[in-house]
């Protein structure tokens, strides 16, 4: 974490950033690199946040229009995570498990308003016999007491339903400005540029 920024007056905020980076919109993303824009695009169907005693318990679903076999196969590339949602800053791999799949450390940045926090955390990602995607974060090897998250890809026609469950606990308090309401705002816009950067990288056969 930081040490910056005390005079916030909070242990806490040493992990805030000055000011969170504006957000290109996904056109704007799309222009930049050249490609047409698609008749249709990536589309979030709902986003949900349950906040109790410190545990915030996400779900979204998106609609992209690429295969279920692209997405995942891009999902399972550590390497495209950045790539997908700009928030996270470092993702780099220490191990592989046991049964399969791979342990990573992570670091990303949390912008809600002006609030920008940075966590770090290591994560267990396996690829499930369902085809499913789980995530486990190591308990208390970061910022996080636990954590567990799974993508659920299913095939819609010639698209992919990609729902996203996600259940964690973070260390520390968060500040008011991480309520329900702005959490669920910023639950869906991550989802979104998620689902638009996938779609995106799909189309351009980068996988």
């Amino acid at each position: 974490m930081s040490t910056s920024l005390q005079k916030c007056g909070s242990q806490f905020f040493s992990m805030m950033r000055k000011i969170c980076p504006v957000r290109r919109s996904a056109w704007l993303l799309i222009a930049t690199i050249g490609l047409p824009l698609a008749t249709q695009s990536a589309e979030v169907m709902n986003s949900s946040i349950i906040q109790r005693q410190g545990r915030y318990m996400m779900h979204s679903e998106a609609v992209i229009h690429a295969p279920v076999s692209k997405i995942r196969a891009l999902l399972m590339d550590y390497e495209n995570f950045p790539l997908v949602n700009p928030d996270i800053k470092r993702v780099e791999p220490v191990g592989h498990l046991d049964h399969g799949g791979i342990r990573m450390v992570v670091s990303s940045d949390f912008c809600i308003l002006a609030v920008c926090l940075r966590f770090d955390w290591i994560q267990d990602v396996r690829l499930l016999p369902d085809g499913d995607i789980a995530m486990t974060i190591v308990p208390n090897r970061g910022d996080f007491r636990q954590g567990n998250g799974r993508w659920h890809l299913l095939s819609n026609g010639a698209s992919t339903r990609l729902i996203f469950d996600f259940d964690l606990t973070p260390k520390y308090w968060l500040p008011p400005v991480f309520g329900p309401w702005l959490m669920k705002r910023k639950l869906s816009e991550e989802a979104f540029e998620m689902a638009q950067g996938l779609e995106r990288m799909a189309i351009s056969k980068c996988c």
